[in-house]
């Protein structure tokens, strides 16, 4: 008689592919893990690969454009700021209460229109509501700071103070090398007994330089005003010195002994050495101004001893 037949729903370990897929999963798979059924094939998570201990690096996404700079409510130059905008009188000059000839408006006969006034009317009050109880807590959180950060301040002065005037610790004292007392580096800082005197010295000497700075400045503005005579304004003027510096008829540029068309037909410009002979009354200068004196250059000297008592140019 031969044996009973079994069936494998029965005995599932009869199969070999099916114990082995049971109890001896893949490592490595190309088809869709179980875990993850909603992945698509395009998506890089469709292939399982193990991932590292450590985290990956937070990438902070680049934000284009630039927020501007808040505007600051309570300036802080001016200390009554916080007083002065949440007062009654500035309050009600920035959030103002319809006025009568508007309350008095007859209101629109259409529904959509009325509908649309009452929005808006309403609007507006919840605005002026907001703008005035945001006034108020902004000062009260502008109080808040300004006590907290008051307080840290004085701490950390309090505790800076404690460990500039705090004594020497003991151990630093008995593992410190020999060193004289008056060698010691003082904690009342550097001996300076002439300080007053040459803070006082330098601020004259600021005072003095101030001074030459300003006689300088209006020096400059005084020879400007008086050289603003020849200044070209209009077009009048314009025309008359076009007309005056490009005339092929005008003898400027002539010399003693024949017409020019230009500048140079004057000679070249004076050297430094010729103006020191002309002072000094040298042997290269002109024979002219060698037997006129000293008449040119005491002109010019006294010209500008006019200019240093009158306080200007002449």
């Amino acid at each position: 008689m031969p044996p009973p037949r079994l069936h494998t729903a029965t005995c599932p370990y009869l199969r070999p592919s099916s114990c082995q897929r049971a109890h001896h999963p893949r490592l490595f798979s190309n088809s869709t893990p179980s875990h993850r059924p909603s992945v698509g094939p395009e998506s890089p998570y469709y292939i399982h690969v193990p991932r590292a201990p450590q985290p990956d690096a937070y990438y902070r996404p680049h934000i284009k454009g630039i927020l501007p700079t808040p505007r600051s409510i309570f300036p802080q130059h001016n200390k009554e700021a916080p007083e002065q905008k949440t007062s009654s009188s500035y309050l009600s000059a920035t959030t103002p209460s319809p006025s009568p000839s508007t309350l008095a408006r007859p209101k629109p006969k259409d529904p959509s229109t009325r509908r649309l006034v009452e929005w808006k009317t309403k609007n507006a009050e919840h605005r002026r509501r907001n703008l005035r109880e945001s006034l108020v807590e902004l000062k009260e959180r502008k109080a808040k700071t300004d006590s907290r950060l008051e307080a840290r301040i004085a701490a950390k002065q309090r505790d800076r103070e404690q460990r500039i005037n705090a004594p020497t610790p003991a151990d630093e004292k008995y593992t410190a090398p020999s060193i004289l007392q008056s060698s010691l580096p003082s904690r009342t800082g550097l001996q300076d007994p002439d300080r007053e005197a040459r803070i006082a010295q330098k601020r004259a000497n600021y005072l003095a330089h101030d001074a030459m700075k300003k006689a300088e400045r209006r020096n400059a503005l005084h020879t400007l005003y008086m050289n603003a005579r020849e200044f070209i304004v209009t077009e009048e003027k314009l025309n008359e010195a076009v007309e005056k510096a490009f005339d092929p008829y005008s003898n400027q540029f002539d010399n003693e002994s024949r017409k020019g068309l230009n500048i140079w037909n004057l000679g070249y410009p004076e050297t430094v050495k010729e103006h020191l002979d002309r002072a000094n009354k040298g042997e290269k200068g002109r024979a002219v101004e060698r037997l006129s004196g000293f008449s040119g250059v005491t002109d010019a000297r006294m010209r500008r001893i006019g200019e240093e008592l009158t306080g200007g140019k002449m």
